[in-house]
């Protein structure tokens, strides 16, 4: 369960998106327990090689990515973020707390949103083929299932991550 943010909280992750520090929001959020940030963190906190860095926003299919500019998948990225905080941020209407993370029905909504946007299509989502088989195989349930199983194993890569950063530190 993730940790609550509160409303204060929720303004500085907002003044550092302005900022464009995208992968400083993913990492607070992700420290904290939403699994979403991890999944968004591991395609743009620089883990990966200059060249598919580039080319990765949370959710784009690779083959999308690689045939636009820097400067679009960067504004997407950035769009991605704000679509993010403010799907939780609509938990407010509810309480003083954001207290969880996306769902996959949410997640879709926002990257459909963003996707639309930038006049990119389903089939640039990375994940419409397989929250699509997962309906058709057991419904909505199945999709927040499946959902819920690659924000899980996101977040374990992105412990093992850390620590083997950690451990490389000790070694140095």
């Amino acid at each position: 369960m993730p940790s609550p943010i509160s409303q204060a909280q929720f303004k500085k992750l907002r003044l550092l998106l302005g900022q464009g520090r995208v992968g400083s929001v993913y990492s607070y959020l992700a420290d904290r327990g939403y699994y979403y940030a991890c999944w968004a963190a591991g395609e743009v906190d620089g883990s990966s090689p200059a060249e598919l860095r580039v080319g990765t926003v949370p959710g784009l299919r690779l083959e999308t990515a690689q045939r636009l500019q820097p400067s679009e998948l960067t504004r997407i990225r950035l769009a991605m973020g704000c679509g993010y905080l403010d799907t939780l941020s609509l938990q407010f209407e509810q309480g003083p707390l954001v207290t969880r993370d996306v769902t996959a029905e949410e997640t879709a909504e926002f990257h459909g949103e963003v996707f639309r946007a930038h006049f990119l299509g389903l089939n640039d989502w990375s994940l419409h083929i397989p929250f699509e088989q997962q309906e058709k195989a057991g419904g909505l349930e199945a999709v927040e299932r499946y959902w819920q199983g690659v924000l899980r194993t996101s977040a374990q890569l992105n412990a093992r991550a850390i620590a083997r950063a950690a451990a490389a530190l000790l070694a140095a």
